[in-house]
């Protein structure tokens, strides 16, 4: 994705893992160790959301199995990973966005994490639970 007004970069990383899970992982084409948590005041949340919801739908029609996990990243002058702006934004964007009939968010604000499962695995708690620590595996050896 590309930022007409400011020529920014926008990165959009899908990494797929084994029964089904990915991650999707989006930041700003910056060179910085905190580029999850930078703030680019470029106002491009609503376009980069819809790219990012863009690039699930595209992995829904390749994998209809899929299921996405993600980490809402503090900004800098957040002291806490607890419920945080982006968490509490994405979470909205995913709910207005996500089809509840196929779908269900599932959220962790203690950690900001944000997971969306077929309603299929949703619905069964042990499968719900092997997925999510399946995810908090990999956002272990990730980050």
């Amino acid at each position: 994705m590309h930022s007409p007004s400011s020529r920014r970069k926008y990165l959009v990383e899908v990494r797929e893992y084994p029964d089904h899970l990915y991650t999707v992982d989006f930041y700003a084409k910056i060179k910085s160790v905190y580029r999850y948590r930078l703030r680019t005041n470029q106002h491009a949340a609503g376009k980069l959301g819809g790219t990012v919801l863009a690039i699930i739908a595209e992995v829904l029609r390749q994998d209809s199995q899929a299921r996405f996990g993600f980490i809402a990243a503090a900004m800098l002058d957040e002291t806490v990973d607890e419920s945080t702006k982006r968490f509490r934004l994405y979470t909205k964007m995913l709910e207005l966005k996500i089809n509840p009939q196929r779908f269900t968010v599932i959220t962790k604000p203690e950690n900001s994490t944000i997971f969306v499962l077929p309603s299929a695995v949703a619905d069964n708690p042990p499968h719900k639970q092997q997925t999510i620590a399946h995810y908090e595996d990999i956002f272990r050896e990730t980050f």
